[in-house]
């Protein structure tokens, strides 16, 4: 059963409160997505909306307007401020939903870097490209480095107004260019793993671990849980950055960050009789 549908059938969310959105500037929700929603004959399904950068003269889709009122100001000088759509700064609630997948410039693309596209940029990268956050999340950064993705995820309008973070793992591309794959890791089946948490970087900590053991993944490289190191500790990070994204004072630590015993076990420190940190639920 979709999320759509849960929302609507199990938990009595009315479709005109529910919006589906990617706003990047060729980015659409796709057609399988679209005719699916929309097959259902319940009426309220015919009543989610859909927000995106292009729709490719499909239609039923929505455009994006920034919110020119209300700036997200990123914590290093030299990147510029930015702006949310006024749809997604009107949202009550969200579902950051992520796919669980490596990538080729910032090793992995979890639930951090879900709203990279979400930021309209009037003069450098070109309207709602995160090309202007590019040099602020490669995986070839040092751990200690500043990271364009705890800006994000500690903004008000967005992971602080998510309750629930899920990674879509039920076919994994190889990369953020590449075609979905059979997991080695998983006896060369397909991942088919849905992963969910209220707590973003416990659930990136687990994403990047999962993704680490996969053979198949090679763009998992270099220091691609820097931007968890940072917002982990974003009280007081490595790389020495006062994190303000919403000029209301530092950010406090965005969530637990830590890695699983081994490979074979995957326990963390609560799977293991400690009182805090990541407790990994296999159902």
């Amino acid at each position: 059963m979709s999320l759509v549908t849960q929302l609507i059938e199990a938990g009595g969310v009315r479709g005109e409160d529910i919006m589906i959105y990617d706003v990047t500037n060729t980015r659409n929700v796709g057609q399988p997505i679209f005719t699916r929603i929309r097959a259902n004959s319940n009426p309220q399904f015919q009543k989610v909306k859909f927000l995106v950068g292009a729709d490719y003269n499909f239609g039923g889709r929505l455009s994006a307007t920034p919110d020119m009122a209300n700036p997200i100001q990123f914590s290093k000088a030299d990147v510029p401020v930015g702006y949310l759509s006024e749809q997604a700064n009107a949202a009550k609630y969200m579902i950051n939903m992520a796919l669980l997948r490596a990538h080729g410039m910032a090793g992995v693309t979890l639930i951090g870097k879900n709203h990279f596209g979400s930021v309209y940029f009037p003069n450098e990268g070109g309207g709602w490209s995160p090309r202007t956050l590019h040099n602020s999340v490669m995986r070839t950064q040092a751990v200690g480095s500043y990271n364009a993705l705890v800006d994000l995820m500690g903004h008000r309008h967005l992971g602080g107004k998510t309750m629930l973070y899920m990674l879509d793992g039920l076919y994994s591309a190889e990369q953020n260019e590449g075609n979905v794959i059979k997991w080695a890791s998983f006896n060369d089946h397909w991942a088919s793993s849905l992963m969910m948490s209220q707590d973003p970087v416990a659930l990136d900590s687990v994403g990047i671990d999962v993704l680490r053991n996969e053979p198949r993944a090679t763009q998992v490289r270099g220091n691609v849980d820097n931007y968890l190191h940072e917002a982990s500790q974003a009280n007081k990070p490595p790389s020495g950055t006062v994190y303000n994204p919403n000029k209301t004072g530092p950010l406090a630590s965005l969530g637990v960050h830590e890695h699983w015993n081994n490979a074979t076990d995957r326990k963390y420190s609560r799977n293991l009789g400690r009182k805090q940190g990541i407790e990994l639920i296999v159902a």
